[in-house]
């Protein structure tokens, strides 16, 4: 049933794309997804991505209709893949909070999400409790305190009818709230009849409802109803959960009252949505949300060249069209919702079809999953292509993933399937157990290529987080290779007048794959005929460079509108050792082909040690409310390369439907060889909202590139635009 309506509404999407004429990106998508949970701290937005990310910074601190939250990219096994810039994610329904869009920003400079509200919000960001994901805790719009008399009974809010035109969102909310409605009524009724218990069943089967207009009034009723009921500890929860939700809602002071009739508020509570298992069953409901969006991106760029050989000057010129690609996407979430389960389906596709010659097309599907997981007991089954969520899996797979049990206690979890990156190279299979205890959780993996061992893992990972502290810590052992994979640990520090984040990394990336560094083929199984499955083993390990990075960030309030941050990164990454093909257990020194197979042997130097400090100040509210201006200076020194880049950043949101945004970057940077090299990048980006849900948006750019070497040099001018279209749903 899920399958056939899941598979339905997404024929229906991409048919809409081909009657417009659109094709359904090359780049890596960096949002996998997005999920509202009703939590005691308010509703908490989980935006979970496609990779490890270090949270940074955020701004505003507090409040305001535009966010922007600033993050690094993490290395790993797909840590080079370029992540894509303008991506969009449309929030879940929810009556409590504003909608709100999140989307990628300048993922080569500074990446960042912006995470803009239908109206201002109050919220606190933080890490999640994983490397892959950033939290929002969003307080529910706050409503005056009143003061008032206890009453006997709800006052049930009438009916809000749905408007002629209403979008399909509005439409999904209308039908929640006339089943949270219903409920309040029955609870009503239940509690003049003095049946208090089946009072607390209905207001809880309204708590199971996504957040509505009822909600409030629900979590308030359902204390009452407890209390009339005798269960007097759960009813002090009720009512402790409804001020930490709503500390300014029109039923505070009526809350507080009770809860003082009760004497002493919980010190430790742990409220519980399914609260008793004596239920009837619940019709279940879907609701879906998502986006289509497809871009023209254009690029053309002239250089003038002079060669300087034997004193004499030579010089030539060159103009090509080097971009013409529409880009086109689709991501879609829907959700099965009823007493037992809470079913999901997830969707990403992204398509390229390329106008350049010699450039071809692409489609890539970054996400296609289906999830269950119990309301009632714990355990949680996903199947499809998905990303990682730890546990020793490195990178997106196609395969299955679950678990079960409470993991404040104890949670065994599983997991199966083959690698889907994006490389040309074989594609590795695996599977692996994994147990969590608290804080701790250890895991075990095992994964093949070509029926040769791959890597063998041991690890352990530690996650602590708190609202204003968080630490997480990998240990990764290859008993294969016998080395430590990946040691890492990072974390971030909310103070009073400062937030501060840090990350140390040693990587040892080791897998059989890295024997086809600089090889002659792509396929294990293909290198098999040069080298034996030692052979293949020695060749990976020679061809393994090690990373150690360190960094530590700091960002601090500056007046009312302001915010400083400060970041150092210390890094060095090592070379790859030369390699005698003699050496390698079953190369074969007469046959050429083992020679062409194994390729390149001689030594690759390392980058040294690298050292970058970054300094930005960010402000808001300066010319027009709401607005954001933004500078930031870099200075990095190695072996390699050393210079500075300076990076201006404007967004300014006007009463019209229309956003601008506008950046400017000038960077300078000298090579090991002498040569400089000078570039300036102005770009400029508008959009303008035609109704809700419906957004154009393009861009225009220029980029000015010079390039002195000893004897070279070039002068470069790009010119990029793009037009495009989004419809939220």
């Amino acid at each position: 049933m899920i399958r056939s309506y899941f598979g339905n509404s997404c024929r229906k999407i991409y048919g809409l794309l081909a009657a417009a004429g659109l094709s359904v990106s090359a780049y890596a998508q960096p949002l996998e997804d997005m999920r509202l949970e009703f939590q005691d701290s308010g509703v908490v937005a989980t935006i979970l991505l496609t990779g490890p990310v270090q949270y940074q910074s955020h701004f505003p601190a507090s409040h305001g209709d535009t966010l922007e939250i600033f993050y690094e990219r993490v290395k790993g096994p797909a840590g080079d893949e370029k992540w894509a810039d303008n991506e969009v994610l449309k929030s879940p329904p929810s009556g409590l909070i504003p909608s709100f869009t999140v989307t990628t920003r300048d993922q080569n400079v500074k990446p960042k999400l912006v995470v803009q509200f239908s109206r201002e919000a109050e919220y606190s960001v933080s890490m999640g409790k994983d490397n892959r994901s950033l939290l929002i805790t969003i307080k529910p719009e706050k409503r005056p305190v009143l003061s008032a008399t206890l009453t006997a009974l709800p006052v049930i809010k009438p009916e809000v009818a749905v408007a002629a035109g209403a979008t399909a969102m509005q439409v999904q909310m209308a039908e929640v709230n006339t089943q949270a409605r219903a409920l309040m009524v029955k609870g009503r009724e239940a509690l003049v009849a003095k049946n208090n218990e089946v009072a607390v069943d209905n207001f809880n089967k309204l708590l199971l409802l996504p957040p509505n207009d009822y909600t409030q009034d629900g979590q308030e009723w359902v204390g009452v109803a407890r209390q009339r009921a005798g269960q007097l500890d759960k009813a002090k929860v009720e009512y402790d959960l409804y001020l930490r939700l709503y500390p300014n809602g029109e039923g505070a002071s009526r809350v507080a009252q009770r809860l003082n009739t009760l004497g002493d508020r919980p010190d430790d509570p742990k409220p519980t949505i399914v609260q008793t298992k004596e239920r009837k069953k619940q019709a279940a409901r879907w609701l879906y949300f998502g986006g289509v969006s497809s871009h023209y991106y254009y690029g053309s760029s002239k250089t003038d060249s002079t060669f300087v050989l034997n004193n004499t000057s030579t010089t030539t010129s060159q103009s090509s069209v080097d971009q013409s690609m529409l880009i086109s996407t689709v991501n879609a979430s829907q959700r099965y919702l009823s007493e037992e389960f809470d079913g999901r389906l997830v969707f990403s596709d992204v398509n390229m079809l390329n106008f350049v010659d010699n450039q071809p097309s692409q489609n890539r599907l970054n996400v296609a999953y289906g999830e269950i997981k119990g309301r009632t007991s714990d355990y949680l089954v996903r199947v499809g292509r998905q990303s990682s969520m730890g546990s020793g899996v490195q990178s997106r797979f196609d395969g299955i993933a679950g678990g079960y049990g409470d993991s404040r206690s104890f949670r065994v979890n599983a997991v199966a399937g083959r690698v889907a990156d994006y490389s040309d190279s074989s594609k590795p299979r695996f599977a692996g157990l994994s147990v969590e205890s608290g804080m701790m959780s250890f895991y075990g993996i095992n994964q093949t290529v070509d029926g040769v061992q791959d890597r063998r893992a041991l690890g352990t990972e530690f996650r602590y987080y708190q609202e204003k502290q968080t630490v997480y810590a990998l240990l990764d052992y290859d008993a294969y290779f016998k080395a430590v994979n990946t040691a890492q640990i990072m974390g971030s520090n909310s103070m009073p007048g400062y937030n501060l984040n840090y990350m140390i990394d040693h990587r040892k990336p080791l897998s059989i794959r890295n024997a086809l560094n600089g090889a002659g083929t792509s396929s294990v199984s293909t290198m098999l005929q040069a080298v034996s499955p030692t052979g293949l083993r020695q060749l990976a390990l020679a061809r393994t460079s090690i990373s150690n990075l360190g960094q530590v960030g700091v960002s601090v309030p500056v007046r009312k509108n302001w915010q400083a941050i400060g970041t150092l990164r210390v890094s060095n990454t090592t070379g790859v050792s030369g390699i005698d093909p003699t050496g390698l257990s079953g190369y074969d020194a007469a046959s050429p082909t083992s020679a062409a197979l194994v390729g390149s042997t001689t030594a690759l130097p390392g980058r040294g040690l690298e050292k970058g400090l970054t300094g930005q100040v960010i402000g808001s509210n300066l010319l027009r409310e709401g607005d954001t201006w933004s500078a930031s200076l870099s200075f990095s020194n190695g072996s390699a390369v050393k210079g500075n880049s300076l990076f201006f950043y404007n967004h300014t949101q006007f009463n019209s439907g229309w956003t601008m945004d506008s950046s400017l970057q000038f960077s300078n940077h000298t090579d090991q060889n002498g040569g400089t090299s000078k570039r300036t990048a102005p770009m400029v980006r508008g959009s303008y909202r035609i109704r809700d849900e419906l957004y154009v948006d393009g861009d225009f750019g220029l980029e000015f590139a010079n390039y002195s070497g000893p004897t070279q040099s070039d002068k470069t001018t790009r010119t990029t635009y793009s037009l495009g279209m989004r419809w939220d749903f």
